[in-house]
């Protein structure tokens, strides 16, 4: 197959996207120790997580999950509702299985759970919603997928609201502030693999992937990505979306609804085919129940978009807060009606084809380029902001769980978006449904002196072992 490239000015792979991040920003966050040592500074990343050193003398507990039972002794539950400092680790592999429909919830602060410990071939949750409710946390290394089976204790379709049971079925909900997710995989919602509504929170290099164009959904087949909702005072505020796979989703890869503060950098986005076929949404108009609307501030920079219809949807407002959004070195790839593979930087994203940018909503004239800004107005200090040329085969070896040991459903995605192929599914089942996952313990053994720092780096000697974990499987 033939390829052509369809580039603008050099200037805008590197010039555009790094030179206005030494401008003053609109919301910027300090410079601590991340929790994630190497990488970038901000939005959550000071978080303590389970480490304990948020205590004038650092301690933690670790927790070790010993089984795949769903609760019980040695059950991730009974890990997850711990309360007090705590990191969790695994000493088996495979699926821990909730089938048809099961819940966990994160209710209790400075929780590390490091899915990068457990033995090959890693963790996953199966039928599983994880809702995490508490602040500073860290999620590293897992597999969420729900899917669409009924729950056999509650009806089909709410007889007061008119919804089904799918509804409101994601992978996750994250509603606390200083949370991380790194390196974690989601697929096989029905509504949106996840949906955030905390404040200073980094999703890091997660594959986001297949959510289910379920007809069993209430407004018929849904599939979308991940929602980031500000729905309150503080929530929506600095959020970050970097080195994410965003695959076989029909739209919110992502979105971000009115008054979230939100940088959406280096991702790429494949296959988002379905109805309404958007790579990612921005909105100013305020979603239900959302009392807390205002312009959003946005900053979109060096992202790829490949066999999708529509980049980018910007839906504005005309009575409310003027939101600030800036696009920088977008690249949006597709297929001509020759059958080449063509590749197109959009020097004008504002104007673009290849962009939905309303100037009219619900009857009402709106006026959208009241927001572009020429700087990004949300910057995340520190971060190295790759040209989107560079971001497919960057984030294809990078993004989720354990991407130097990929299960089945994550390397056939990878496989899928280099091969241009796939399609958004009704089901798992269209897919091939959840693999099964072998067995395996390793016994872990804790460092001597866990809470003291023998390199004098500022991170304990627990951590330092769990990051050795996560550099075997990454």
């Amino acid at each position: 197959m033939e390829q052509t490239k369809r580039r603008g000015p050099a200037a805008i792979l590197i010039g555009l996207a790094l030179a206005p991040l030494a401008a003053a920003p609109d919301s910027t966050v300090g410079e601590p120790l991340p929790i994630i040592p190497g990488a970038y500074v901000g939005f959550g990343m000071d978080t303590p997580a389970g480490s304990g050193r948020h205590l004038d003398v650092p301690e933690t507990r670790v927790i070790k999950v010993t089984n795949l039972n769903t609760e019980g002794p040695g059950s991730l539950r009974e890990a997850l509702e711990a309360e007090g400092p705590r990191a969790v680790v695994f000493e088996v592999s495979g699926n821990i299985d909730f089938r048809p429909l099961g819940q966990l919830s994160i209710d209790h602060p400075y929780l590390t759970v490091a899915g990068q410990t457990a033995p090959s071939p890693g963790i996953t949750l199966v039928g599983c919603q994880l809702h995490v409710r508490a602040h500073d946390v860290l999620i590293q290394h897992v597999r969420i997928r729900v899917g669409d089976l009924r729950d056999p204790t509650r009806p089909e379709v709410d007889p007061k609201s008119g919804w089904s049971q799918w509804s409101e079925r994601d992978n996750m909900k994250v509603g606390g502030d200083r949370v991380v997710i790194d390196h974690c995989s989601f697929s096989w919602a029905t509504d949106e693999n996840v949906q955030s509504r905390g404040s200073e929170l980094t999703f890091r290099h997660c594959i986001f992937s297949e959510c289910l164009a379920s007809p069993r959904h209430h407004k018929g087949a849904h599939s979308k990505g991940l929602l980031v909702l500000k729905q309150g005072e503080g929530e929506g505020q600095n959020v970050v979306v970097v080195g994410n796979l965003f695959a076989h989703n029909a739209d919110r890869n992502p979105t971000a609804s009115a008054g979230v503060k939100i940088a959406i950098i280096n991702n790429m986005v494949y296959g988002a085919t379905g109805r309404p076929g958007i790579a990612m949404t921005l909105s100013n108009a305020p979603r239900r129940g959302n009392t807390h609307g205002g312009g959003a501030r946005a900053s979109v920079i060096g992202i790829h978009a490949d066999n999708t219809p529509c980049m980018i949807r910007f839906i504005a407002r005309k009575d409310e807060e003027v939101g600030r959004v800036f696009f920088g070195d977008l690249l949006y790839s597709f297929t001509d009606k020759e059958g080449n593979y063509v590749e197109e930087h959009l020097d004008d994203p504002w104007n673009a084809p290849h962009m939905k940018i309303f100037t009219e909503w619900v009857g009402q004239k709106v006026y959208p380029l009241r927001s572009k800004v020429d700087k990004p107005p949300v910057v995340v200090p520190g971060l190295t902001i790759r040209p989107a040329g560079e971001v497919r085969e960057w984030v294809l070896a990078n993004a989720g769980a354990r991407p130097a040991d990929r299960d089945p459903v994550d390397a056939r995605i990878v496989r899928e978006v280099r091969t241009r192929t796939g399609r958004i599914p009704a089901s798992q089942e269209d897919v091939g449904g959840w693999p099964e996952l072998a067995e395996n313990r390793r016994e872990l053994t804790v460092p001597d002196n866990p809470h003291g720092d023998n390199d004098g780096d500022g991170y304990t000697n627990l951590e330092e072992w769990l990051h050795g974990f996560a550099a075997e499987v990454e």
